[in-house]
């Protein structure tokens, strides 16, 4: 597993050979994260518009040697996220990809994390194939989903309050 600060410095490394940034560049970029226990590189790079997601992802290849995968905009079967719990999918920002002749598909922020493999291990009997992602993205892609079920389930409560409603009036009527 990477550690934080060796993560910064592999990070910046990546993003020399990259030619987006110089060597100085990169420089301050490390004494800028490392032993802060606050704040996301990637979070940082995005928001400055010091990359984008593209070179992002590339460095990220770079740093974990693992194929990159972009999160966003991709429709996740929710099935598999029901293996989990959100907690752990958010805590460990992983998020299940595919599920393919018992070969599990997942993203995440670090492919390193012998840990959450792990313990992805105890939830799944299967071998597992990893991508990197972004970690922004991977989080919004769970709360997304999450999100989505938790409206689903309110309209439905909505729906089934308004059918009792009817009922009532329908009772109503035929008393009258």
């Amino acid at each position: 597993m990477i550690k934080k600060d060796n993560f910064v410095v592999k990070l910046a490394a990546a993003l020399v050979r990259l030619q987006v940034l110089s060597d100085v560049e990169a420089d301050n970029l490390v004494q800028e994260f490392q032993g802060r226990s606050k704040g996301r590189i990637d979070d940082f790079l995005l928001t400055e518009g010091i990359v984008d997601r593209a070179t992002l992802l590339q460095a990220l290849q770079s740093v974990f040697e693992v194929s990159p995968f972009d999160v966003r905009g991709h429709f996740f079967n929710h099935q598999l996220l029901l293996f989990f719990p959100k907690d752990f999918l958010l805590n460990k920002c992983i998020i299940p990809l595919d599920l393919d002749n018992e070969i599990m598909t997942v993203v995440m922020s670090n492919p390193q994390d012998d840990e959450t493999l792990e313990i992805l291990g105890q939830y799944v009997e299967c071998n597992v194939t990893v991508f990197v992602g972004i970690a922004r993205d991977i989080l919004d892609a769970i709360e997304e989903y999450y999100d989505e079920d938790v409206a689903t389930a309110d309209v439905s409560d909505e729906d089934k309050d308004m059918q009792d409603d009817d009922m009532k009036d329908s009772d109503i009527v035929d008393l009258l």
